[in-house]
């Protein structure tokens, strides 16, 4: 539906009413401002596969074409807040993010190490007609230290990768190695000797050898003076 009105007040109003402002705009278009059913959009959104997803909107009795391009939202409340739409031509080529989707369990995998994902999304562009709903990607055969670069990828016809075609989408890691870490206390430690311990009575008995010797001092003195 064709929204009038404006303005943060008028806005936040039609929000509370239940609706969405919105906006659809085009290459070389007067962008359109409208507002929609604010269930309506939460529905559509669930039914989207991804937002390569050509929808039709129907504005004033003219049906339209289009993506969804940004849907913003309350980073509190998650409430929605606003979407805009992109009105696309057939004869025009689109740039959309298209979902990755891996199939089949990887040997390394199976063997112990671990999938590490880069890309789960790859950007393309294309003519409308020819967007994927989804990139699907076989990684059965990869190993442990095997990976699979955008250039290894069978894509759709007429449909080609803005990403470097060098860049890995995904690989199988060696499983981690466990290493036994000391606290950095008992690594100090090491090497040093523990200091000696002295009982009380090994201190007396020092304590009284020091005596006598002091004793036999003082007499050997006495003797030489006579």
């Amino acid at each position: 539906m064709k929204r009038d009105e404006f303005g943060s007040n008028k806005v936040k109003k039609i929000r509370r009413e239940g609706w969405i402002p919105g906006v659809i705009y085009g290459h070389g278009e007067k962008s359109l401002h409208i507002k929609l059913k604010e269930e309506d959009i939460k529905e559509l959104i669930h039914r989207l596969h991804s937002e390569a997803t050509l929808i039709n909107i129907d504005f004033e009795g003219k049906e339209l074409v289009a993506l969804i391009r940004e849907v913003v939202r309350d980073p509190l409340t998650e409430n929605l807040l606003h979407i805009d739409f992109q009105h696309i031509h057939e004869d025009e080529e689109v740039t959309v993010h298209v979902a990755v989707e891996f199939e089949g369990e990887a040997e390394g995998v199976k063997a112990g190490g671990i999938l590490n994902v880069e890309h789960r999304y790859l950007t393309v562009r294309c003519l409308p007609k020819y967007i994927p709903e989804d990139i699907v990607v076989d990684i059965s055969e990869l190993g442990i230290g095997d990976s699979l670069h955008i250039s290894d990828i069978d894509l759709p016809m007429n449909v080609k990768v803005v990403e470097d075609s060098t860049s890995t989408v995904v690989n199988v890691l060696s499983p981690r190695k466990i290493v036994e870490v000391k606290p950095v206390e008992e690594e100090l430690l090491e090497g040093i000797e523990a200091p000696e311990l002295v009982t009380e009575e090994e201190e007396v008995e020092e304590a009284g050898e020091e005596t006598k010797e002091e004793k036999k001092g003082k007499e050997e003195k006495k003797e030489t003076e006579e």
